[in-house]
């Protein structure tokens, strides 16, 4: 089942943002080597500042994206105020 990720920061978050980045980014690599990370990236304001994510996740279940979340450093670290999970199909060309 595929699932997007839409986390907002706080807006102070920056500097926490980029110290626990290479963490975060570690554990998407992990996801996409076992083929649950679907695709995604930051979001910006009109500055170019980094606010927040958007991440297309392919757990079998909502339950099993929901543990991953509790380990992921954006929440453990207050860099994302707010997570919404939505269920979707993703488009195929084919």
């Amino acid at each position: 089942m595929a699932f997007a990720l839409i986390a907002h920061d706080y807006d102070d978050a920056l500097e926490r943002r980029l110290a626990c980045r290479e963490q975060h980014l570690a554990r998407l690599r992990a996801l996409a080597a076992d083929g649950l990370f679907l695709g995604g990236g930051v979001l910006l304001n009109e500055q170019g500042k980094m606010i927040g994510s958007n991440v297309h996740l392919g757990f079998e279940q909502r339950e099993a994206l929901e543990l991953w979340l509790k380990d992921e450093p954006y929440v453990n670290e207050k860099v994302w105020e707010t997570v919404e999970i939505r269920e979707m199909r993703l488009f195929s060309p084919n």
